[in-house]
């Protein structure tokens, strides 16, 4: 009997950015041209499309409000993120990884520390109730100026979610150095571009830093 062939584990990869960064575009964009040199490639995104994320997506919609018809809870709502990050990984992303498919996410774990780390006010807790996250290959994070950022969703007629509000975004911009600069910190892979660039120019750089990255 032949030795069974092991299967390389695929890639974990993450694309971060603001609201209007360009990450859905970038990794439907890396997906494709990994798909072209004949990878076998999964594009996902957060929140996912499993039960607690579309209940998340309904809150961010304001379709779904807390008790008493008030806004919803922010402690509440940075443990659903953490909740569906979980579902996320152990119905979709780990058991392709498995199977040796590249997994690109369109956010992830870094997004929660920016956004429900300045909104519960508490990033040790929400780092903490993400603790056991798997830990991508790489994260490339899109940087853009906050207003530059929204003047994109709004341009794309899109109806405005919970965090998209000018003044809000501005401090997110800050949340997510301080919360990229704490990965590093630890030792996550971890790389900057500028996301105003032309979105060819940046798919290019993704792709190159990618191109880094090995299947174990």
């Amino acid at each position: 009997m032949s030795p069974r062939r092991h299967t390389r584990r695929g890639r974990f990869l993450v694309i971060e950015g603001l609201d209007g960064a360009g990450t859905t575009t970038q990794a439907r964009l890396l997906g494709e041209r990994l798909r072209g040199e004949g990878r076998s490639v999964h594009v996902t995104a957060e929140p996912s499309g499993g039960p607690i994320g579309q209940l998340i997506r309904q809150v961010l919609q304001h379709r779904l409000t807390g008790g008493a018809g008030g806004e919803f809870d922010a402690d509440a709502l940075a443990l659903l993120f953490a909740a569906d990050r979980r579902d996320h990984l152990a119905a979709e992303v780990e058991p392709r990884l498995a199977a040796g498919t590249d997994v690109i996410s369109d956010r992830y774990a870094l997004s929660s520390l920016a956004y429900q780390g300045l909104t519960t006010g508490d990033r040790a807790w929400v780092a903490a109730i993400n603790d056991h996250a798997t830990v991508p290959d790489l994260t490339v994070f899109l940087r853009v100026r906050a207003g530059l950022a929204l003047g994109r969703r709004r341009a794309a007629a899109t109806t405005p979610e919970l965090y998209e509000v000018a003044d809000f975004q501005r401090r997110v911009a800050r949340s997510y150095e301080r919360a990229l600069a704490a990965l590093q910190a630890a030792g996550q892979r971890i790389e900057v571009l500028d996301g105003a660039a032309p979105v060819d120019e940046v798919a290019r750089a993704v792709a190159g830093l990618v191109g880094r990255v090995r299947a174990r």
